[in-house]
């Protein structure tokens, strides 16, 4: 399936997924960004404008950049929000203009070329702005391999551990990196799935790779089976550079 096919099924049930307007997440990369009045915001991969809604009205403006224009025809265009197609990849906007950038969860689709997304990213920003990035991550690194086997089923994406996020920053010069982790919990695998935009069989078998995973994979993930529902623990890690 090619990208563009590929978010024209996600974009139908994207903002019914649980974690994408999950409170406490949002809250948690808002409180950890401390906006200002006076920021200019660039929202990378900004899907269905969700990170830009949020953010909008604590700053000046924000402008959400997605490569999939049935994701951004999701989006709410109103008041100090603007929205671009476009591929963070490939250079738009003119350098030192934004204060702070944002990237929620985009990273991990970037197969090729992501250390020039990120450069891209620090290119754009002033000097003294701040780079916002959050990835879901494996609950601890023993469990990479299964986390990445339960992905193949549903995408092609790269599978990050704290430190690969931290020197994929530091690789295109961000300094001073802060990082916080958010722990979703509870969360349902099953309505992640029914969301998902995936076939019923490759929902059925990443179903089934939750609940017969080894001690390990269930201890990592604190997995709960309620009521014919798998509730897991989900990490995601949040980290703020400085240009």
């Amino acid at each position: 399936m090619d990208q563009k096919q590929f978010w024209k099924i996600r974009s139908k049930n994207y903002n019914k997924l649980a974690w994408v307007n999950e409170p406490s997440y949002l809250e948690s990369l808002i409180s950890f960004a401390n906006f200002d009045a006076n920021d200019s915001v660039l929202d990378v991969g900004t899907g269905t404008g969700i990170i830009a809604e949020s953010i909008a009205p604590l700053v000046k403006e924000v402008i959400g950049l997605d490569i999939s224009q049935d994701m951004l025809e999701q989006s709410n265009w109103k008041d100090n929000k603007y929205f671009i197609k476009r591929d963070i990849r490939e250079p738009f906007f003119h350098k030192n203009i934004f204060d702070k950038v944002t990237a929620r969860m985009v990273f991990h689709h970037i197969i090729e070329g992501i250390q020039d997304a990120m450069t891209e990213c620090y290119r754009v920003l002033k000097y003294g702005g701040r780079m916002i990035l959050s990835e879901g991550i494996p609950p601890i690194p023993e469990v990479k391999e299964d986390y990445e086997n339960i992905f193949k089923l549903k995408e092609d994406r790269i599978t990050f551990l704290e430190d690969d996020l931290v020197e994929l920053m530091t690789n295109s010069g961000f300094k001073n990196i802060s990082k916080k982790t958010h722990v979703m919990k509870n969360f349902s695998v099953r309505d992640w799935l029914k969301n998902s935009g995936l076939p019923q069989n490759n929902q059925d078998k990443i179903f089934e790779m939750h609940v017969t995973g080894s001690d390990i994979f269930k201890k990592a993930y604190n997995m709960k089976i309620v009521n014919g529902d798998c509730l897991i623990n989900v990490k995601n890690l949040i980290l703020m550079g400085e240009k």
